[in-house]
């Protein structure tokens, strides 16, 4: 089957559209399809809304689009995953560009930006760059739901803010104690609605979040024998994730 690449939408402008289901396209949106996909009057391209729908649609004049179908009758739409997969990570100095793309790749739900005592000045923060590449990864990797950025929070202020149901996974290292993620994850047979893992800075965790983290109930895991880059600890934590999910379902 030809491949045919996609292009994501708020839903809000797919709303929009006019009775012969025609919306006007962005100035960068145009030129990606005219210029990096090279797409001419006529050819078609697929629709994606972030909240599970595609449509197919025709690029009309290099500027605008028409729907295939009614927005009410999407080519295809696929529920939620569940559990939601959410990633914690403290902001590090270089890796975190990586990290949104592959862990968006791999199926992630949810990402929150910490600012950890031990995260370093250089420490990178690019929310609208980390859009940027969020959404093209989304419309690489062929998954209908985008996952949710959230602003950059103090670790000190989070660990209380996700439900109290989910499931709450801290990633210690030289802990000798903890289970493995994937170890723990084994011996679960409840079904969370969503599971969080949270993952430190270069210069790991301090003693007092910590001891915070254990009061509001999360729990040490491990990643593994050796020590991890935190971008590359984000990673194999999240593959841990979708691998579990993917196999329960």
């Amino acid at each position: 089957m030809a491949e045919r690449r996609r292009l994501l939408i708020d839903s809000r402008r797919l709303q929009c559209a006019d009775d012969q289901r025609r919306f006007p396209l962005q100035e960068d949106e145009s030129r990606y399809l005219r210029r990096v996909l090279r797409l001419k009057q006529g050819d078609l391209v697929d629709v994606i809304d972030g909240c599970g729908h595609l449509w197919m649609a025709r690029l009309l004049d290099g500027h605008r689009l028409a729907l295939c179908t009614e927005i009410e009758s999407p080519s295809q739409s696929v529920v939620a995953p569940r559990p939601k997969l959410g990633l914690a990570i403290a902001l590090i100095r270089r890796g975190m560009d990586d990290v949104m793309r592959m862990t968006c790749e791999l199926g992630v739900d949810r990402l929150q930006p910490l600012q950890g005592q031990r995260c370093v000045p250089q420490a990178e923060h690019r929310p609208e760059r980390w859009q940027s590449i969020l959404r093209e990864a989304m419309e690489q990797c062929e998954r209908l739901w985008a996952p949710e950025l959230t602003g950059v929070c103090a670790a000190a202020d989070w660990w209380e803010t996700p439900d109290q149901s989910d499931l709450r996974l801290l990633a210690v290292p030289r802990e000798t104690a903890v289970p493995h993620l994937a170890d723990l994850l084994a011996t679960r047979t409840s079904v969370h609605s969503s599971i969080w893992l949270a993952i430190g800075p270069e210069g790991g965790w301090t003693d007092q979040e910590l001891a915070a983290a254990a009061a509001a109930g999360w729990v040490p895991v491990s990643l593994g024998d050796t020590i991890l880059r935190s971008s590359t600890a984000a990673v194999a934590g999240v593959t841990t994730l979708s691998s579990w999910r993917r196999l329960r379902s």
